[in-house]
């Protein structure tokens, strides 16, 4: 069990329902919003232990009510294939390097993909360039999965330039993720960044998430979206320079 204070376990219990309802209006967020706050005050490998419960149990609940999943693991399949290959090469990078560069790495990450949706939403990738482009945003999205939980934002970036609709990027996202994460499990108890002593809080943030996530499924259909994805970027786009901050100095 880790050893935290009352107001750190609140603390992180607000931010796990906060990232809840992101994933939950957005259909993608949760640990672009957890990991950069809770690592305030638990290490990086400690919250990408705890938080694979809540990434886990919330992408496969919204695969499976997406009603996506096989139209886009037809469509998608070699992204995924090169997607479930990269996840050890983050896990390693994750094990390996120190924890200045893997928050700056992952700010880098989250700042640019919030950056660049918000400068350039029109954008859209042409039909001839589909298939490499989708390798590489398999390849990005494989190593930041298997080194922080955080394989969304190149993979995000790339469907956003197909200007998937609305139900079409839920379903095949949480595709994305759940082929993320099976593999980085293995890798996380591979590596020893998953230990039993992270079991518990796992399933405790549970709770929080799926409250947040049912909260957030309610408002998605009940507010402005594209408002509301704005909103969330320019904050992504603060959280990454955090991240660069904390790296650096």
């Amino acid at each position: 069990m880790l050893d935290l204070s009352q107001t750190a376990l609140t603390f992180a219990f607000a931010i796990f329902a906060i990232g809840g309802f992101t994933k939950g209006v957005l259909g993608v967020g949760l640990p672009m919003v957890v990991l950069p706050l809770v690592s305030i005050f638990v290490p990086i490998p400690e919250v990408v232990a705890i938080m694979y419960f809540s990434i886990l149990a919330s992408n496969l609940w919204q695969a499976l009510r997406g009603g996506q999943m096989v139209a886009a693991f037809k469509r998608f399949w070699p992204l995924l294939l090169v997607l479930s290959c990269t996840v050890w090469a983050g896990t390693f990078s994750l094990v390996r390097l120190d924890q200045a560069v893997v928050a700056t790495i992952l700010g880098l990450a989250i700042a640019t993909f919030s950056a660049i949706s918000l400068a350039s939403p029109s954008f859209r990738i042409p039909k001839r360039l589909e298939r490499p482009l989708g390798l590489c945003a398999g390849a990005g999205g494989g190593f930041f999965g298997g080194m922080a939980l955080i394989g969304g934002p190149p993979v995000i970036m790339y469907f956003v330039a197909l200007h998937l609709k609305k139900d079409e990027f839920i379903g095949s996202i949480g595709l994305v993720y759940l082929m993320t994460l099976i593999p980085a499990g293995f890798a996380f108890v591979h590596f020893g960044v998953l230990e039993t002593r992270h079991v518990v809080p796992g399933l405790v943030s549970l709770v929080p998430t799926f409250a947040g996530l049912m909260v957030g499924q309610w408002v998605r259909g009940r507010i402005n979206q594209d408002r509301f994805r704005k909103i969330l970027l320019g904050t992504m786009v603060l959280i990454g320079f955090n991240l660069i901050r904390r790296g650096l100095f």
